[in-house]
């Protein structure tokens, strides 16, 4: 391939003939030629602008537009001309001229005057080598900002022959300020986000060693705006500041003053004919060509009392300066006014804790939150609620004195090893758990306090209230308690809404098998409550299928037992029985309703009834060959029936408040209704005392397993070594 034109700014490559071609390189026309846009002249080595704009009488807008995109610049080397020309154009746009309006008379003045200047430019020649004698440098970056626009230059600074340093303009960008009001810090901290972006730009296209970067502003607050978590700044700031951090180093940032700083220059526009003789934007700041040792680390950032009070104005307001973790009521006000929820807020300060405890060690916690961590938070919590209340009390406790108020001290009240107060009592050598003989003492119309027993309460299917309080006292110990579960129970919505007015009656002698010893579900009630509807698995909508529920009361012990029938036939039955015998063990006596107890019933219920009345012969062969007798009510006596039908109306009661009108699935129905059992057998038998010294209170679930169902089971600690248990963990 035989090049058609050729140019080059060494001589004796021009001069250079080739030996297989009469073509000689040498260019005879004019060295100035065109190249990526820009005018080059060869023969010196330099780039020069050639200006072609018409003067004219009239100027409209559009004419304005077209002369500033003939201003060809990309490496921005006549940034502060272009940039004055931007802000003229967007005068226009706020004095609403149309594109083909004539300017207004105070604006066609400056605009002819800056087109007769433009050819000036033609005079301004810039050398293309800014290299000296060592193919290394330094790129230092300025950025400033006025009200009318900002903008960023970057310079090359390089060693001479003799030793000293040379700065040469390398590129720069301007922007024009937005519309709309900002402050002056704000576009301060936007132009060294175009800055940060710039020389991003330049380090990426030199071909070069840089030994350094080296940025400056002439605004404080913007440098300090840098230098701080992005998180803790207002929306606009934080953003630009999260934009600038990962382009540029914190060490990289210098504080120049505002006559030294050369994008001041192009910040607020130059004219054509002074654009030549401004050395600062040519050659950088005097004091850089000047020195030789370099030291930028001198550059201090000090700010003012105004100063100050722009800079504050951009920090967000966040819980975390307060998160101190000790007994601040302003800091519990704030938590537990984000939820309602138990459970919620102690997740939330187990993370609270969490981030604490990976900001201090190397070994980072992840994934969900372990038990000891919600412990902790939990005891974190409840004990900075004791602390804001019974403050004076803690005190005394510590300095071994007496206490004066009398409902904590008449509860023989101490602390333990995490400085909680617990209810003390006589039952320290008895096998309860450590919770259960002595509870958290919680203090008497606290936010807290109520949040905790709606925990329970709504935890244990909506229990009424003496079930509430007995279930709250097995860990925690409330202050006028049972004034508390009454309101909570009373004041719960969907409890408010279902309960139904009850009438009272005198009550007959109770029947031998109601107050006969036995064993549990030796004698036993059985009646039955539906239909329910439940769905498959992924079912929207179509025909729902009907379950029901069969429940087993035990005539000594109270104790409740459910099972799930999906049809009303005699063979359904019998595997109903023998998955209750299985469990509970056999029964010797059933009990049930009369079939003429229900006329009112509906036609499902009714099968079932006839079903008693006259047992099938499968099933009557069942029961003589487990040795079971069943025995009927009699007729239109369903008073007589009065145990198991308060099982019925129990079961409803949890059943309607927990799942209301969803549709569930098998699996799901199966699992509530073993909730609402184990919430049964979790009532007590008889009425709560107000002294802690009392033995826990006697539930169905005593006789069962041993304890109540829902209770919490003490960790065992038989093989822990004595020496790492602590004081109350050996009682």
């Amino acid at each position: 391939m035989v090049l058609h034109k050729w140019n080059s700014n060494a001589r004796e490559l021009l001069d250079l003939k080739n030996e297989n071609s009469e073509i000689s390189f040498n260019q005879k026309e004019d060295s100035t030629i065109k190249t990526l846009g820009m005018a080059w002249k060869s023969n010196e080595d330099q780039f020069i602008f050639k200006v072609s704009v018409k003067e004219q009488t009239v100027y409209i807008k559009r004419d304005v537009l077209s002369t500033i995109a003939k201003l060809f610049d990309p490496l921005g080397l006549l940034g502060p001309v272009i940039c004055k020309a931007k802000i003229f154009l967007q005068r226009l746009w706020l004095e609403k001229v149309n594109w083909d309006d004539p300017l207004p008379e105070q604006f066609a003045s400056d605009w002819y005057r800056f087109v007769c200047n433009l050819k000036e430019i033609e005079k301004i020649k810039i050398d293309r080598y800014i290299l000296n004698s060592q193919p290394e440098g330094i790129v230092l970056g300025f950025s400033d900002a006025s009200t009318h626009a900002y903008g960023a230059v970057v310079y090359l600074q390089c060693h001479a022959k003799d030793s000293t340093l040379l700065s040469k303009l390398l590129a720069s960008k301007s922007r024009v300020a937005p519309l709309k009001t900002i402050s002056v810090p704000r576009l301060e901290l936007c132009a060294c986000l175009l800055l940060a972006k710039l020389v991003e730009k330049v380090l990426l296209s030199l071909k070069m060693n840089i030994e350094e970067v080296i940025l400056f502003s002439d605004s404080t607050i913007a440098l300090t705006w840098i230098n701080s978590p992005p998180h803790q700044l207002k929306t606009f700031v934080g953003n630009r500041v999260s934009k600038i951090q990962p382009l540029t180093e914190h060490h990289q940032w210098r504080h120049i003053s505002s006559t030294e700083n050369p994008a001041d220059i192009i910040s607020r526009g130059a004219d054509p004919t002074d654009l030549k003789n401004l050395n600062l934007w040519w050659t950088g700041p005097k004091i850089f060509i000047e020195e030789t040792n370099n030291d930028f680390s001198s550059s201090e950032i000090k700010m003012d009392s105004f100063e100050k009070e722009l800079y504050s104005a951009e920090h967000k307001q966040l819980y975390t300066n307060n998160l101190v973790l000790s007994s601040d009521s302003d800091f519990i006000t704030q938590i537990l006014s984000l939820s309602n929820n138990f459970q919620k807020l102690i997740r939330i300060i187990s993370f609270l804790f969490r981030f604490l405890y990976n900001c201090k060690t190397k070994e980072k916690k992840s994934g969900s939150i372990s038990v000891e961590e919600f412990q902790h938070a939990k005891k974190y919590l409840v004990k900075t609620i004791q602390v804001n209340v019974f403050s004076a009390e803690i005190n005394a406790l510590k300095k071994n004195e007496s206490i004066k108020r009398t409902n904590v001290s008449n509860l023989n009240v101490f602390l333990d090893d995490d400085d909680l107060i617990r209810v003390g009592g006589r039952l320290t050598n008895s096998e309860l758990s450590f919770d259960q003989k002595h509870p958290i003492l919680l203090p008497r119309d606290q936010k807290l306090t109520d949040i905790i027993m709606e925990h329970f309460h709504i935890k244990n299917l909506h229990v009424g209230a003496k079930t509430l309080l007995h279930l709250v006292r097995q860990e925690y110990w409330p202050l006028n308690g049972r004034n508390n579960a009454r309101r909570i129970v009373h004041e719960f919505l969907k409890c408010y809404k279902a309960k139904p007015k009850l009438e009272e009656q005198i009550m007959a002698s109770l029947p031998r098998e109601r107050v006969t010893v036995s064993s549990p579900f030796t004698n036993t009630g059985i009646d039955l409550c539906g239909p329910f509807y439940i769905k498959y698995k992924n079912q929207r909508k179509g025909i729902f299928n009907k379950v029901y529920v069969a429940i087993f009361v035990c005539f000594s012990t109270r104790a409740v037992h459910l099972e799930i029938l999906t049809d009303l036939t005699s063979d359904a039955l019998i595997a109903t029985l023998k998955s209750f015998f299985a469990r509970r063990g056999i029964c010797t006596t059933i009990f049930s309703d009369n079939a003429t107890n229900f006329v009112g019933a509906n036609s499902e219920l009714t099968k079932f009834y006839q079903l008693f009345k006259k047992l099938p012969d499968n099933l009557a062969s069942y029961l003589v060959s487990q040795s079971i007798s069943w025995k009927f009510l009699p007729p239109r006596s369903p008073n007589f029936g009065g145990l198991w039908e308060a099982g019925v109306k129990s079961f409803k009661h949890h059943l309607k408040r927990t799942v209301g009108n969803l549709k569930l699935t098998i699996e799901e129905f199966l699992t509530v209704v073993n909730q609402i059992e184990g919430v049964l057998n979790s009532r007590p038998l008889i009425p709560l005392s107000s002294d802690p010294n009392d033995f826990l209170t006697l539930t169905p679930g005593h006789f069962l397993i041993g304890r109540p169902i829902s209770s919490i089971p003490e960790p065992q600690l038989v093989n822990v070594p004595n020496n790492r248990l602590s004081s109350w963990q050996k009682v």
